[in-house]
């Protein structure tokens, strides 16, 4: 009988120590199950405690720059949320939802929300709570940061050091421009702005949802581009951080005319895209006063409207200055429904002929130059070489046919870098750490700076006021450009032109 006792006794105590060990699993897996749906349903339903199911880490990263948005509850939901149609038809039960959840490794997890009434769906990433794309996607690449700057680089042969660079004396001039307190610049070297260089299009894509070659994403404060100084959207972090407090939306024609302004456009250098604005402007074709409201911003092609917005914004930073600017800027800004209301900006703005002084000043300000009765003659002329230059006052003139690209021996780059632009304007061949490309044909002129591969500087005859013709020396196109476009001193450095010495 004792002995019975004792199996019994034995048996129990195992049947309990079982029950006991998936008790200890249990909560942890019913957790991990249902934080996403919890999640989800607060997301949907606007509930306060859904900060219960973001990564702390995520949420603390979310607030570090002090960025707070007027009527936003909360900053991580910006670019993440569900489409409030899509909300209110769950709300309302025109719509059933569906969630999968699919385990991945290095302990994240990736949920799909679903809406097939409306063929709606949407990715997320939970990992102690709610991730951003960024933060999982990114996960592996490669880490480093500057002055202002924390990177996540895809792909680091297309990155360097010249670009960390570039990118930090950005910051620091749209700091001086609009008047950075020593505190906020403080803040950006401590916090940094995140940057996630993509190689392509594709995986911009991936992270944001969107089709586009960059984006700033405002609810982490970050960059996701595929160009490696993505200044135009470095720009729309920068004014957020000054101005603190802020609505959501400001008119197009200031938020994109500004980052224009300052940073230029998806690869193109400020100068390039406002001598597009320039042409606009002087041929009527498209004025600034015609896209001040919100509604007719959208209505034209973003090339033509960014160019036309970025002129005038340049002007008025002129003009202004940068705390006036600001305070201009601040009018222009709200909820997207004041922003879609407003049709009177016009009556904030500077007199019409402090515009025309400035549009002259503009045309004065040449870059480029002809002089067929010029008689400079090259450095040296070898046979086979795509070009030449020489070196006169503030200008280089150069002699160009077809592609010239020019490099700097003395100039320090990871060797391992690797320019898209180039192999894309190439095909083929050895990049040897070239520094600038020049194509040259009868009627138009690119410069590239392959270092971070942006167009610094466009010419086009067709989109010209004063159109000129190139005249030739032994086949070369001969033309002057400013010394000011360029970083590097012609005069003073070793030069590869075509692969051979200066």
């Amino acid at each position: 009988m004792k002995h019975e006792t004792n199996q019994y006794r034995s048996l129990e105590y195992c049947i309990f120590t079982v029950i006991f060990g998936l008790l200890l699993l249990l909560p942890t897996t019913a957790h991990s199950q249902s934080v996403s749906n919890k999640f989800i349903d607060a997301l949907i339903y606007g509930k306060p405690e859904i900060i219960d199911y973001v990564n702390k880490k995520e949420l603390a990263n979310s607030q570090r720059l002090g960025i707070q948005y007027n009527g936003v509850k909360n900053k991580f939901h910006i670019g993440n949320d569900i489409p409030e149609e899509i909300k209110a038809g769950i709300k309302n039960g025109k719509y059933k939802y569906e969630i999968t959840e699919k385990p991945l490794e290095d302990f994240y997890t990736e949920v799909t929300f679903k809406v097939p009434d409306a063929n709606y769906s949407k990715v997320f990433y939970f990992n102690d709570g709610f991730v951003t794309s960024s933060t999982y996607i990114s996960r592996n690449w490669e880490k480093i940061e500057s002055k202002y700057f924390s990177f996540s680089i895809q792909e680091p042969k297309y990155f360097n050091d010249y670009c960390t660079k570039r990118l930090d004396q950005f910051v620091d001039m749209v700091a001086d421009t609009l008047g950075f307190t020593i505190s906020e610049k403080r803040i950006l070297e401590k916090e940094k702005i995140g940057y996630v260089f993509c190689s392509d299009e594709n995986e911009v894509k991936n992270i944001t949802g969107f089709s586009a070659k960059g984006m700033a994403m405002l609810g982490t404060d970050e960059v996701v581009s595929s160009y490696q100084t993505n200044f135009h959207e470095v720009a729309h972090i920068l004014i957020n951080f000054k101005l603190k407090n802020l609505g959501l939306y400001t008119l197009p024609f200031f938020m994109e005319g500004f980052a224009v302004a300052m940073g230029g456009r998806g690869g193109m250098a400020p100068r390039v895209v406002t001598d597009l604005g320039y042409y606009l402007q002087k041929t009527g074709f498209l004025t600034y006063d015609s896209i001040l409201t919100n509604d007719a911003f959208y209505s034209q092609d973003a090339n033509m409207t960014y160019a036309v917005s970025g002129l005038y914004n340049s002007f008025l930073l002129s003009e202004l200055g940068g705390e006036k600017y600001l305070e201009m800027y601040k009018k222009m800004n709200g909820d997207l429904e004041f922003v879609r209301a407003l049709n009177d900006c016009i009556n904030f703005l500077p007199k019409e002929d402090k515009y025309s002084e400035y549009l002259n000043d503009y045309s004065n300000d040449k870059i480029i130059y002809v002089n067929p009765v010029d008689t400079v003659k090259p450095i040296f002329m070898l046979r086979g070489i795509n070009g030449t230059f020489a070196v006169t006052d503030d200008y280089i003139k150069f002699f160009v046919v077809n592609k010239y690209k020019i490099g700097f021996p003395d100039l320090k780059l990871n060797p391992e870098y690797s320019s898209r632009k180039y192999f894309e304007l190439f095909g083929e061949g050895n990049y040897d750490s070239y520094k600038y490309m020049i194509f040259s044909a009868h009627d138009n002129i690119s410069v590239y700076d392959l270092y971070n591969d942006e167009l610094i500087f466009s010419y086009d005859k067709g989109l010209s006021i004063r159109p000129v013709d190139f005249p030739s020396y032994e086949g070369f196109y001969m033309f002057f450009l400013r010394k000011k476009i360029f970083d590097v001193d012609f005069e003073n450095n070793s030069v590869l032109i075509d692969g051979a010495f200066r």
